[in-house]
């Protein structure tokens, strides 16, 4: 319907504006036109409107992504992977990784990962006697000092005992007293202390109630890395992997990077911001050709008056000015109607995430200047 309507505009306006003219004139040549422009900075105030929303729509999203993606979730995930290891081969990965100049540290662990990958659980008993499920993990030191994980209470169980988070705390209905739980299968674990509450997957997610067990040594592991940020890493990883027996397609169970796994729970962003992006890219495009084409037809219809200006002394610099004095009303029009159309658009987007930014002023005001370098370099080429 909109493609109908710009259609028929287009064709309508230009014939009734031609409509006027008288044609034995333009055959005599004393026709001469002459526009104050209305329908051009009509043009350009709906095109700069639609130029700024665009671009404070991208730059919002853009800004709550970052935001989300690196949102602290209560433990660490820069330069974090998780590596599993193919059956019965976990020293040989171990070896391998070793020997790879971007590995910093190796830790080592089995269960439940903090990703939307490879999630484990067992039932145990809360105060009352009834079962929830917790998801489990088991992780060496070294694996437990990469994730950071803090301790608020620590028993002082080191036999095989459970860290428990607050929300497993309160789904159990435990005081936090607690030295012991029994699980489905009637066998007790001690409760080695009490986790902060972290947020696996990403910052929106619900806090999962987890048990997690601190071991010496993790029997037949898969592995947590850390690199030292390398961009090849991941690649070299799968490679290696594959090199092990692991199908292609199945590399990405894996190797799994822990900021690419929150970035993934975001592709749906992630989408809306490329389209943003690329009408924002096809408006400024039409802008820029907007503002040529009404600054030819400006010079154009005023060439005489702009030569007597030159005769009279007047420099190229002030008869540009002139030209963009012309323009400048239409922007600052255009400039008090995006404002607020914008900030009411992404308001209305923002509010539907529990974690995201402030609509600062400076967005505003980068688009806004954005649109007016545009329109500045244009009008001047």
């Amino acid at each position: 319907g909109f493609i109908l309507l710009l259609g028929f505009v287009s064709g309508i306006l230009p014939s009734w504006h031609i409509s006027h003219y008288q044609p034995i004139d333009i055959v005599k040549g004393s026709f001469r036109f002459y526009s104050k422009m209305v329908l051009g900075r009509l043009f350009i105030v709906v095109q700069n409107v639609v130029t700024v929303t665009m671009l404070t729509a991208a730059l919002v999203i853009w800004l709550q992504l970052n935001l989300l993606i690196h949102a602290p979730l209560g433990f660490n995930t820069e330069h974090l992977f998780y590596i599993e290891s193919p059956e019965g081969k976990s020293q040989t990965v171990r070896n391998l990784l070793e020997k790879m100049p971007f590995v910093e540290r190796i830790g080592c662990y089995q269960g439940s990962t903090f990703t939307n990958y490879n999630i484990s659980g067992k039932g145990v008993k809360n105060s009352e006697g009834d079962y929830e499920m917790l998801m489990t993990t088991d992780l060496d030191k070294e694996a437990f000092d990469l994730l950071g994980l803090k301790i608020v209470r620590d028993n002082g169980a080191t036999n095989n005992g459970y860290y428990l988070n607050g929300e497993a705390l309160r789904l159990l209905n435990y005081t936090g007293e607690e030295k012991e739980m029994v699980w489905g299968d009637g066998e007790k674990d001690l409760i080695a202390g009490v986790l902060q509450d972290f947020r696996t997957v990403n910052v929106l997610e619900d806090v999962h109630p987890m048990a997690i067990r601190k071991l010496e040594t993790v029997d037949d592991p898969n592995f947590l890395v850390r690199t030292n940020g390398d961009k090849q890493a991941q690649k070299t990883f799968r490679s290696m992997l594959q090199e092990q027996g692991i199908p292609e397609e199945d590399l990405q169970y894996y190797a799994l990077s822990m900021e690419d796994c929150i970035a993934e729970t975001f592709e749906e962003q992630q989408n809306t911001l490329k389209i943003i992006t690329l009408f924002t890219i096809v408006a400024i495009i039409i802008s820029v050709m907007g503002y040529v084409g009404l600054s030819l037809f400006f010079i154009r219809q005023r060439r005489k008056e702009i030569g007597i200006r030159k005769i009279m002394g007047s420099t190229s610099r002030e008869v540009g000015l002139l030209m963009l004095r012309t323009f400048c009303t239409p922007l600052l029009v255009s400039f008090v109607v995006a404002i607020p159309l914008s900030w009411y658009i992404m308001r209305d987007w923002l509010s539907n995430f529990s974690y995201r930014i402030s609509l600062s002023p400076w967005i505003f005001a980068a688009a806004c200047v954005f649109a007016l370098l545009v329109a500045v370099l244009s009008a001047a080429a």
